[in-house]
């Protein structure tokens, strides 16, 4: 008895395969840049990380800054979306702002954020970077700002104190990261994260009354 024969698998067309390997260059570029640095990820390094040619790279991207570029943005959606999730699911947590500081601390230490951090850090320098980013930079800053104030977790506090609030949480956190690559010291993050939380707390009690 022979084996019937299995459909063949519609074969992709030219745009799903660029956007294929567009997705291949993206990851592998996003994994070099947060492994070994922002500078060492040369043309090369990505491409074998990628499995791909460097031929291949230079179809889709006239340079390796415009891969660089679509680098970045594809961080800042993902992170986007992640961080809107956690924030609509708010409401249901027992804390929400410990819930909201966890995950704010916890994503500054992922991978991908190291690589966003990179890049920034490389568009100090660099000019042409820092125009062509700076635009996606600031309307991500831009929504993610917008959905803290929606959770309405921020509500007991003046209004023009809760875009500052979060950004002196974000750098907290983010500067934790970065020395926390060389300096462990779990206890002490546990403890930063108590005493912000009870900064807070306590800010907001002396506004209610």
């Amino acid at each position: 008895m022979t084996r019937s024969a299995e459909p063949a698998r519609p074969r992709r067309t030219q745009q799903e395969r660029r956007e294929a390997t567009v997705t291949k260059l993206v990851d592998a570029t996003i994994a070099a840049i947060g492994e070994v640095g922002y500078q060492r990820t040369t043309v090369q390094e990505i491409c074998g990380r990628a499995g791909l040619s460097v031929g291949a790279m230079f179809r889709q991207f006239d340079s390796r800054l415009d891969l660089i570029v679509r680098t970045a943005e594809e961080i800042v959606a993902r992170q986007r979306i992640a961080f809107t999730a956690v924030m609509e699911q708010l409401g249901a947590q027992a804390n929400p702002l410990d819930t909201a500081l966890r995950f704010l601390r916890a994503a500054q230490s992922d991978n991908i954020t190291h690589a966003l951090r990179e890049i920034y850090l490389a568009a100090r320098s660099d000019a042409d970077l820092r125009e062509r980013i700076a635009p996606t930079v600031e309307t991500y800053y831009d929504e993610i700002v917008a959905a803290v104030e929606d959770t309405g977790i921020l509500n007991r506090y003046p209004q023009r104190l809760r875009e500052p609030m979060f950004f002196l949480v974000l750098h907290l956190f983010s500067g934790q990261a970065v020395v926390r690559g060389v300096y462990q010291r779990p206890e002490l993050d546990d403890a930063v994260l108590a005493l912000i939380e009870d900064m807070l707390q306590t800010y907001a009690d002396a506004v209610d009354k």
